[in-house]
């Protein structure tokens, strides 16, 4: 694949969708530090229209995290804002506290969950006020095995990395000029201490990318890459709806 290319592509996509679709002014981005939404950011500038990016850390978010957020908005040209999202979470935790499971490690994943939900309504909440579309930053490793929160990360009005598998996305980062810090992080969503993709999945990136590519691999990343692709297929469609009273026979 001519990665060149498909970036100038991205970048014409992206404004197509943005002026023809969706009718709208700008865009608004949540940068992480990472290499996706490195990528994104990118692109992004490189449309010339109005770009909202914002850092929103939680109460878990670790200094590196938004140094290196700092790090890709510079390295992209754009500005962004910091929203903390550590007093609407605690407020969500507080006042569902007597409705939530006891188990102590269920609670630590809805915690994780809830960020990427409360992250994502402040997106759409920013962007509805600007005129402007949500951007996400999965791409086709995460959306295969289901990686991402439903209706958190993974809500969002364009995905343009959705066919682009991790290695892509490291190749595009070195094309169109992502820090070499950003490209060497280690990939993670943040949502707890110490967490890692790679280390939650229990399968490397390189493993999925290599069964999206149509390779063998080992029996055991061929089971985890199987067990989360099969568990996550109701993140990949939209709500499902019954037969109108019409269609009944």
């Amino acid at each position: 694949m001519d990665l060149e290319r498909y970036a100038r592509y991205l970048v014409d996509w992206l404004e197509i969708q943005r002026k023809e679709f969706y009718k709208m002014d700008g865009y608004v981005l949540g940068v992480s530090g990472g290499v996706d939404s490195a990528v994104v950011a990118h692109l992004l500038a490189r449309t010339g229209a109005p770009v909202r990016a914002y850092l929103l850390p939680s109460r878990l978010s670790a200094e590196k995290d938004k140094s290196d957020a700092q790090l890709v908005l510079e390295s992209a040209g754009l500005s962004g804002e910091v929203i903390s999202i550590a007093p609407m979470v605690e407020v969500f935790m507080q006042q569902l506290a007597g409705n939530l499971h006891p188990d102590p490690e269920r609670v630590n994943v809805l915690n994780g969950n809830l960020q990427a939900r409360v992250r994502m309504v402040t997106l759409f909440t920013v962007a509805q006020s600007y005129r402007s579309i949500v951007v996400g930053t999965d791409n086709a490793a995460e959306w295969h095995t289901g990686y991402f929160t439903k209706f958190g990360d993974g809500a969002a009005d364009v995905v343009p990395l959705v066919h682009l598998r991790k290695e892509q996305v490291f190749e595009l980062a070195n094309i169109i000029g992502v820090p070499q810090k950003i490209i060497e992080r280690a990939p993670s969503a943040g949502l707890w201490a110490g967490q890692t993709d790679e280390d939650e999945m229990g399968v490397s990136y390189a493993e999925i990318d290599a069964h999206l590519r149509g390779e063998v691999v080992n029996e055991a990343a061929l089971e985890r890459i199987a067990f989360w692709h099969e568990r996550s297929h109701h993140k990949r469609v939209m709500p499902i709806q019954p037969l109108a009273p019409r269609e009944q026979s």
